[in-house]
């Protein structure tokens, strides 16, 4: 009990950035030294793929331990959401694959114009099923271990401290620039805002990583059953944002109302406990104030879970100089990142 009682429910937020820049700058010496070793390709690609998911797991682990968080509770681990939830959280990948994945084709498309032309190749096996559901699982199971658990578990659980939507939408930018691909770069921000509200609302990652999962094995299931002839090429194409503007429109149009739809009908399951005690939302001051509380209190059972879930996140970012500059710092890095595959792919 003592042992327990010393754990804190959460990280600060600079504490959860240098979490990320310590885990993303190991990724980085792993790859460097992986890349003196004389390994073929795929190998080396393996070996980066699976490495980098791990290096963000033991790196949270470490963090998690010497500030004396408790991981699980950071992470929602042991408050999972009921069954009914996760069939929904499916549908809501869907739709997100089905909105923003075209939406970030034609992004692609307007920076060729533009005269950048690079996207980085993976390996993922086509030839064999075996090797291909290898490959299903580094590239869909093992982010759950790795960037779940550091940015919707750790990056959120400090982020949350300034506020619901700068935890939502800066995990977003991370996130996005994480992948350090500019063609990905508008389909990860978008999906990574929806991640993040709903790993908020819903206290953990669940949500966010079975998301996560189906986005990915959409994506794979995608390209491997275009190869083989038995995904249709017209929805292939539209994903791609290789279709025409009207197609586009239409299809991104409603994508985005189903995935409102199914957004709206998580909130209000969530929310229903509250509404059967008739404990109404009220917040004075401006209107980003009232969508702030009004997350908050969409995101807490009770009035006493309310309160005490607007004093954690009552923290200014201004107040530390320290944690302002961890942040700035941490997207400041993998944007660098992102800028150089732009000097790589710029005269493509």
């Amino acid at each position: 009990m003592d042992n327990e009682s010393k754990l804190s429910k959460s990280f600060d937020l600079g504490t959860a950035c240098a979490a990320v820049l310590v885990g993303f700058g190991v990724q980085v010496v792993f790859q460097f030294i992986i890349s003196l070793i004389p390994l073929s390709d795929a190998v080396r690609t393996w070996m980066i793929v699976i490495l980098n998911q791990i290096v963000f797991f033991a790196v949270a682990m470490v963090f998690a331990r010497v500030k004396k968080v408790d991981l699980l509770s950071v992470t929602g681990v042991k408050n999972p959401p009921k069954w009914y939830y996760f069939p929904i959280f499916i549908l809501i990948a869907v739709a997100c694959v089905a909105c923003f994945a075209p939406i970030s084709g034609l992004f692609r498309r307007l920076l060729e114009r533009w005269g950048y032309d690079h996207t980085p190749q993976y390996f993922i096996p086509r030839d064999s099923a075996g090797l291909f559901t290898l490959a299903f699982f580094a590239l869909t199971i093992l982010p759950v271990l790795g960037e779940e658990v550091m940015l919707r578990g750790v990056l959120m659980s400090g982020a949350k401290r300034k506020s619901p939507l700068f935890a939502i939408f800066y995990t977003a930018l991370i996130f996005a620039l994480l992948h350090g691909n500019l063609n990905q770069l508008v389909h990860q921000f978008l999906l990574g805002a929806v991640m993040g509200y709903v790993a908020y609302l819903t206290g953990g990652i669940y949500a966010s990583a079975t998301i996560h999962m189906t986005n990915n094995a959409i994506a794979m299931l995608l390209d491997y059953g275009f190869m083989h002839n038995f995904v249709n090429k017209n929805f292939y194409y539209y994903v791609a944002g290789e279709l025409g503007a009207t197609a586009t429109i239409v299809g991104v149009s409603l994508s985005f109302f189903g995935l409102v739809m199914l957004i709206v009908l998580v909130t209000c399951l969530l929310h229903r406990d509250r509404s059967k005690v008739k404990d109404y939302f009220s917040a004075e001051g401006s209107a980003l104030d009232k969508v702030k509380a009004y997350l908050i209190y969409l995101s807490t059972p009770t009035v006493e879970k309310e309160n005490e879930a607007k004093q954690e996140q009552g923290v200014k970012l201004s107040a530390d100089g320290y944690t302002l500059l961890l942040v700035i710092l941490l997207a400041a890095v993998l944007g660098v990142v992102v800028l150089a595959s732009i000097f790589v792919g710029g005269n493509g």
